[in-house]
């Protein structure tokens, strides 16, 4: 009887842990307390990189961004990660808004993300590009329209 006490709560000791460590990947995008400023930088990169690419996409662009904000390699805001040199064809470029609804769907998606409504479906991915080519030391996590995305190889 002991050892099948024991075994039990083993079981769910691992499925306890199992269900935190879910929990705390998505808890760390709600964790991020954005200034305003921030969540703009975010929500215009979303725009000018993704606003063809649907929700999908629009979100996978967000988590990108996010991700890199938690990555040693590269700063720890969105502004400072978007105004990285070639980084993001449009920064720095005088890019405008023309299309006020898909702006505003931008908007909507990243506090979505932040509020932790979407799961990060790009499982960890810091790149994307159109050329379907893994950038070095990273590997092929999922393309969404004309956008493949890696993350680095541990």
């Amino acid at each position: 009887m002991t050892s099948i006490l024991k075994y039990a709560v083993l079981a769910i000791s691992v499925t306890l842990t199992a269900t935190l460590h879910a929990n705390s990947i998505n808890d760390s995008y709600q964790a991020q307390k954005l200034s305003k400023a921030q969540i703009e930088c975010l929500v215009l990169n979303t725009y000018h990189e993704a606003r063809s690419e649907g929700e999908k996409g629009m979100l996978g662009t967000i988590f990108v961004v996010l991700n890199r904000t938690k990555d040693s390699r590269f700063p720890s805001t969105p502004c400072k990660v978007i105004a990285q040199k070639n980084q993001f064809v449009w920064y720095g470029k005088g890019k405008t808004i023309k299309e006020i609804e898909m702006y505003d769907k931008a908007k909507q998606l990243v506090h979505e993300v932040l509020e932790g409504k979407h799961k990060d479906f790009t499982r960890g991915s810091i790149y994307f590009n159109a050329h379907h080519k893994a950038p070095k030391n990273s590997k092929f996590t999922v393309r969404i329209g004309n956008h493949s995305f890696y993350k680095p190889v541990k």
